[in-house]
């Protein structure tokens, strides 16, 4: 790696951190160099819940966001948090799952960095602690029915957040938190070869 004058801050933060976390850097080639990222839809300031996911952009088959730009990793505490009772159109329970936990962000990272989902979990956990890992495509769960008066722990919930077993979602999930709208997050998709480490 060379090191001229107009990319060296860059390219030694890049060894630094490649070294820090004992990796070598692939070819970062997924679906032509692109990366799977999530946006933010709406931030709830009452119940305190982001709303995550495609945004119109996202594309989980083939990637959406060149792996040579920096954005913040997506990271996830799934702590088993009970779901607040923001609502969900009939019919569209699968599209607005619970993550179970809170959301928060990395700083803006090159997706040619994050050489695996291991590499991207462990970001996260190094930043935030134990628990934390990267986001993760069908993160958010749901139960047929939950809406603005069902299966919630909000005050005025007509039934609680059942402890089990959950049906799994997509596209779009909703966690505690309050992260950043102004960037597209790296999102990790594990059944599709969308991630900057696939080849």
């Amino acid at each position: 790696m060379s090191f001229n004058s107009k990319y060296t801050p860059t390219s030694r933060l890049a060894c630094v951190a490649l070294v820090a976390f004992g990796v070598t850097m692939p070819s970062a080639d997924a679906s032509g160099g692109l990366g799977f990222t999530y946006g933010v839809y709406s931030h709830d300031s009452i119940l305190g819940v982001d709303h995550v996911g495609i945004d119109g952009t996202g594309n989980p088959y083939t990637g959406d966001t060149q792996c040579k730009r920096k954005r913040p990793i997506l990271c996830v505490n799934v702590d088993g948090s009970p779901r607040p009772n923001y609502d969900v159109a009939d019919g569209q329970e699968f599209y607005q799952g619970w993550a179970q936990g809170h959301y928060t962000t990395t700083l803006p990272i090159s997706g040619s960095l994050i050489t695996s989902a291991a590499n991207g979990d462990a970001r996260c956990a190094t930043s935030f602690g134990v628990g934390w890992r990267m986001a993760e495509f069908h993160d958010g769960v749901w139960v047929q029915g939950m809406n603005a008066l069902n299966y919630g722990n909000t005050l005025g919930s007509l039934s609680a957040w059942p402890a089990g077993p959950y049906n799994g979602g997509g596209h779009t999930a909703w966690g505690y938190g309050h992260v950043r709208q102004d960037m597209r997050l790296w999102v990790n998709v594990n059944d599709q070869t969308a991630n900057c480490w696939n080849p």
